[in-house]
């Protein structure tokens, strides 16, 4: 009984939104992007590449842009389909979900996908895409992370 409860627990731990925190900064004429992500209610962030573990479900993944530009009035381009490119081979040239990204919502500051973390285990190149006032890098403005998913069959 136990290890049913356990189970279930492990379960509900690995269907909680992802949070990745995006942060954009505009220093000597450039606009700068950062991030750092956990699943919610983990007390720490993690840098780096975002990790969806081996046999885990679909996964939401709740982008929060922070805009730290001091004036450039950053937003997640909509629809949400132009918010995010994905490819499974290399950064992304053009609109597509990589087979594994389903676009739930986009706000100006928040963009909800889920990462269906289907099949074998693979790396996700994407790129968000974000309007606002103009600089010498855009708009539009790009940032390339990328998620490493461990599949689930």
């Amino acid at each position: 009984m136990l290890e049913d409860t356990q189970t279930d627990v492990e379960a509900e731990v690995m269907v909680r939104p992802m949070i990745v925190d995006v942060y954009a900064y505009h220093e000597n004429g450039d606009v700068l992007f950062t991030h750092a992500w956990k699943h919610d209610g983990e007390p720490r962030r993690k840098k780096g590449p975002i990790k969806v573990p081996k046999d885990a479900p679909a996964t939401p993944i709740h982008f929060k842009l922070h805009d730290k530009t001091n004036g450039l009035n950053l937003t997640f381009k909509s629809p949400k389909e132009e918010a995010m490119w994905v490819d499974l081979n290399d950064c992304p040239t053009g609109k597509g979900n990589g087979g594994q990204i389903d676009y739930d919502s986009v706000t100006n500051s928040v963009l909800k996908v889920t990462d269906a973390n289907a099949g074998g285990a693979c790396v996700l190149h994407f790129a968000l895409w974000f309007d606002g006032d103009p600089s010498d890098d855009g708009p539009p403005y790009q940032y390339d992370p990328e998620i490493r998913n461990g599949g689930h069959f």
